[in-house]
């Protein structure tokens, strides 16, 4: 007869198939053993809850690594406390191209640790973010931050070391530590007091019962204005009225007096019109009679200059007139001698002048 199998170890040999196809679904599933990767290592001083293994590691919003390891450091010399994160960097999600825009050759790739440095030495910081603010979940995310300087706890540990800075909550819970909340909460508190004195002074009731009068005497006037304004409106829409009709009354009698004066415009223009044309050829004859005029005394002058040359001191003709007048003037003496004698002697006449001596 042929030997029985035993069952446990028909069930043993079915459990050890089952995990090694798990186990090689897990890891070559995964893809791991065939990626090439770069472990690094982040300190971090403040809690990291919310940060849990397998945990993303965001480069400018893009996964680039995996969170493999978290532990908590505690040095004895002064019992501080670091959190030191070790990371998965794949190298193969960053693209590295050169300045023309061709990628650079895989075998160039292979010094991850040197392309950190250089990212570290240009500000590449690791930063903790809130990934979910509802389930408090963290995550990595690297970026550059030139002007905040590199801090390196540990060195030789065998991973690139990524500096770190405080996130925002961190940032913000040290401001808050360094705020003196004991003052301020006494400032605060000193300030309710004043506050609550302040209420429950006479002084305060007595200024809101004057505030109540006062708004009392507000209303009341504000009352009697609006009694007063009403009579005013009306009166003063019937003046209005009154205007609009004085309006048209004006506009109905300055129409007529426009079309007479636009008449008389007419009028005048056509007056106008008719002079011009008349004294157009006055003008013509003046200015003939103005030229003439100056032909004329130009004329007189030449006259006067000549009548001047005649009539000199120095002339010929002058001098002759002078002795003609001369010669006149005693012919006229003699003219009035005789006619004398012949008024007293009439027969002179006829007898002739008498002799001296003679009958």
């Amino acid at each position: 007869m042929s030997r029985q199998a035993n069952p446990k170890v028909i069930g043993a040999f079915v459990i050890g198939a089952v995990a090694l196809i798990v186990a090689g679904i897990l890891v070559f599933g995964s893809g791991r053993l065939f990626k090439d990767t770069q472990k690094c290592i982040l300190f971090f001083e403040g809690s990291v809850k919310g940060l849990n293994i397998g945990g993303t590691v965001d480069f400018k919003g893009v996964r680039v690594g995996t969170v493999r390891e978290i532990k908590v450091q505690l040095d004895r010399k002064d019992l501080s406390v670091k959190i030191p994160v070790i990371v998965e960097i794949e190298p193969d999600r960053i693209a590295q191209v050169h300045g023309d825009g061709r990628k650079v050759p895989k075998e160039i790739k292979k010094g991850t640790k040197k392309i950190l440095t250089v990212f570290v030495e240009r500000g590449l910081r690791a930063q903790l973010k809130m990934q979910s603010f509802v389930t408090g979940q963290l995550y990595i995310d690297l970026d550059f931050y030139p002007d905040r300087p590199a801090r390196f706890v540990a060195e030789g540990i065998g991973y690139p070391e990524i500096p770190t800075i405080p996130s925002n909550l961190e940032a913000l819970s040290k401001t808050f530590e360094k705020l003196p909340l004991e003052e301020i909460a006494g400032k605060l508190t000193s300030a309710i007091e004043g506050i609550e004195r302040f209420i429950n002074s006479p002084d305060l009731k007595g200024i809101l019962s004057s505030s109540h009068q006062a708004v009392n005497d507000v209303r009341a006037l504000l009352h009697s204005i609006d009694s007063e304004i009403k009579p005013l409106a009306v009166n003063l829409n019937g003046a209005v009225d009154d205007a609009r009709k004085l309006i048209r009354n004006v506009d109905d009698q300055v129409k007529p007096i426009s079309a007479g004066i636009q008449g008389t415009t007419t009028d005048a223009r056509k007056v106008l019109t008719s002079v011009d044309r008349k004294v157009e050829p006055l003008l013509t004859n003046l200015d003939e009679a103005v030229r003439a005029t100056r032909g004329a005394i130009a004329q007189a002058d030449k006259t006067l200059a000549a009548v001047e040359d005649f009539t000199g001191e120095r002339s010929a003709v002058r001098y002759e007139l002078i002795q003609a007048l001369k010669e006149l003037s005693a012919a006229a003496r003699s003219l009035r001698v005789m006619a004398d004698t012949l008024e007293r002697h009439p027969e002179a006449l006829l007898k002739g002048k008498e002799k001296q001596g003679g009958k």
